[in-house]
This record gives structure tokens, C-alpha cells and sequence, in this order.
């Protein structure tokens, strides 16, 4: 969303760097590449004294510090009152169960909560977390709502199952599509023990997995599917450049997260014309809503007979769920319009709409 969102700015208007506590990343490397945006690495992993420093130095010359999740939502308050600068927080989480998180985020989650106040703006990106924050004390006049978008032209319905077919020694039978980073909100081992159990109905299908970590290389995530005998059926394809078309072309969309903000992948989804099935978690219902199966977490049972249920759509039914779902993405998730409402805080916080912002 980060990387939609300053591709899509008005860089005539603002001039934008970024800062990335972690390493580079793919993203960074778009960002980077693609956008022509400096991305600057503080590894607070590494050396966290010299990180900061280095942050310091960085954002001196902004007007505006507009951080991304908790982590950089503290240092970012931290760096804004140092620096008197004006401070945008963005919260794109919403499972704080700390049998799924680190007692490290937990912790400075609720610390930014008790910060929150101070802040010039927050940004949640679905009603849910919006909602799921306040109610843990984060308190702001300038807590707003602005969703995750696509850009529809990119995102687009296809013939179904065609991409695969034509690049995959198989079968021409329904496609399961999972995309997401190898991590433990994923909650890996619900998917593939729901298909697991779908497989005692049905064996009519295929698993597709992509996403960061998401290859053969993974030898946990080989073990998983190993140990319900699922790699016959199951592909994993890693980082790829190509998801709007594998997303166009798959017959339903599996999110079976523990914990989501409002997922990307589930709004590239429904823009691509394809039917999901989700966990309940974030702002997954608000987003598939009737337009596709929505189920408990942590519930492999609910999970296979939501899919095999999506899989017995009947053509009128497949076809009018999904036109919903784009309809639902078109009216809501347009990433220009996305990009407006971010446009539209930067000169209220810097209370002067002619001047030209440098946001880090």
C-alpha cells in the first residue's frame, strides 16, 4: 500500500524520502527503482544508538513524519518532538492476542495508545481497526479511516484458470489461491489443514501459495504440507510479479490469517473478479461481506466447508458474487481517490496549502 500510495502522489507537490528500519525488501527495491523515491535504511536491528542518529539526521529536513505500524509510530513520536515536526501515524493491524504477537508490539502498541493524543493525525485503514484501537485508548480528533486501494485497470477480471494452465503442467480444474509472507498471522497451518479436510470430499483442485518466503526453500512450511500429504496438489511459488494475473485467474482466493489490518490481497482479489473465502479477522467481513464466504479463525473445520461451498457456487452464483465484489472495490477502494484523502491531510497539518511539503 505504501508503494501504490507514493506512486500515485503528486511528487510535483511533495518531495518524499523514506525510511525503512529493517532491510531494503522488495518494496524497497520498487520504491527505489520503479519510483525513482530515495530509501534509506535504518537497521534498528543491528545498532539501534546509531539508526536513530541516523533517522535524526534524515528527518530534519521534513515537514511532515508520516510512519507506518507500531514500531515506527513510536520512533516517529519520538523523532516528531525532538525535531518539532508534525506527525502522521498509520495503524494497518489489528490482532493484539499475545498468542500471536511479539510481547514487544503488544507492548508498544498499547505505549502508543497513552502517546496517541499528541499526535496530529492517525490513519486506520478499515473501520474495524479504527474501532479496535480506540477501544484500547488510542484517543485523537484527527483519527480518521482511509483504505487500503487498487488500481482497478491493473486488477481486472480474466479467464479463469487460462494463466495456469498454460504455465503449470496441469489439470484443467479449480484453482485455490493463497498470497502472503511467510508469518505466524497467516496461520499457515489452518490453510492447509482446511484442505486437508477438503480433500475427503473433493480432490478436484490445486493449491497455489506466493509470497515472500513462500517457496521451496522453506523447509518448515515444505514439513507442513508434507505432513498432511498435500504436496501433490500443492505449488509454491514465492515472490512473483505476475499477481494480477494469477489472482484473475484463480477460481476462489483463500485468506485464513489469525490476525489482518484490512488485507491488500483481499481487495486485489474482489477487484480481479474472484471469489474469496476469509477468515473474520480486521476488516476482512467489511470487505467480502456477501460477495464470498467469511468464517471464524483458527477454525480448519469452517475454513474447508467454506471453500468447498464456494466451490459448488453455480455459475449465476459465482458470476454475481464476483460482479458484486468488483462493484464493492470500484465504489470504495479506487487507489486515486485513496491517495486524495492522504493528499488532503498534508496541508492541514502543515497549515498551509502553498507550501510545498517534504514528507518522510
Amino acid at each position: 500500500m505504501l508503494y501504490r500510495l507514493l506512486q500515485n502522489m503528486d511528487r510535483d507537490m511533495y518531495e518524499v524520502e523514506v525510511i525503512c528500519l529493517t532491510e531494503m525488501g522488495t518494496y524497497g527495491e520498487f520504491i527505489e527503482q520503479q519510483l525513482n523515491i530515495k530509501v534509506t535504511i535504518c537497521d534498528m536491528r543491528s545498532n539501534m544508538g546509531s539508526a536513530f542518529v541516523q533517522c535524526y539526521q534524515l528527518c530534519r529536513k521534513s515537514d511532515i513524519i508520516q510512519t507506518w505500524m507500531y514500531h515506527a509510530n513510536f520512533l516517529g513520536y519520538i523523532l516528531s518532538k525532538l525535531l518539532k515536526k508534525k506527525l502522521i501515524w498509520g495503524i494497518h493491524h489489528s490482532n493484539l492476542n499475545k498468542h500471536d504477537n511479539k510481547r514487544r508490539t503488544i507492548f508498544i502498541a498499547k505505549l502508543c495508545a497513552k502517546l496517541s493524543k499528541h499526535v496530529d493525525a492517525i490513519i486506520s485503514c478499515g473501520p474495524k481497526v479504527k474501532e479496535i484501537h480506540e477501544a484500547i485508548g488510542y484517543k485523537n480528533k484527527q483519527h480518521r479511516m482511509i483504505v487500503n486501494g487498487v488500481n482497478t485497470d491493473f486488477y481486472k477480471p480474466s479467464k479463469k484458470r487460462q494463466y495456469y494452465t498454460e504455465r503449470f503442467n496441469i489439470l484443467n480444474q479449480p484453482i485455490l489461491l493463497h498470497v502472503g509472507r511467510w508469518d505466524p498471522l497467516k496461520d499457515y497451518g489452518n490453510l492447509l489443514e482446511s484442505i486437508k479436510l477438503l480433500t475427503q470430499k473433493r480432490q478436484d483442485f490445486y493449491v497455489f501459495l506466493v509470497g515472500y518466503e513462500i517457496d521451496g526453500s522453506n523447509r518448515e512450511l515444505r514439513q507442513m504440507i508434507e505432513n498432511v500429504q498435500l504436496e501433490h496438489i500443492t505449488f509454491l511459488l514465492g515472490s512473483r510479479e505476475d499477481i494480477p494475473q494469477l489472482m484473475a485467474a484463480a477460481d476462489l482466493f483463500i485468506l485464513s490469517s489469525s490476525g489482518e489490518g484490512l488485507p491488500n490481497v483481499l481487495v486485489e482479489a474482489l477487484a480481479s473478479g474472484t471469489c474469496c473465502v476469509t477468515t473474520n479477522v480486521g476488516d476482512c467481513e467489511y470487505l467480502v461481506g456477501d460477495y464470498g464466504e467469511v468464517v471464524p479463525a483458527k477454525d480448519a473445520a469452517a475454513l474447508s466447508m467454506a471453500i468447498n461451498k464456494a466451490l459448488n457456487y453455480d455459475s449465476k452464483q459465482y458470476e454475481k458474487r464476483a460482479n458484486l465484489g468488483r462493484a464493492h472495490v470500484l465504489a470504495n477502494f479506487q487507489i486515486k481517490h485513496v491517495v486524495e484523502q492522504y493528499q488532503s491531510l498534508y496541508p492541514a497539518i502543515i497549515d498551509s496549502k502553498n507550501m510545498k511539503a517534504n514528507p518522510h
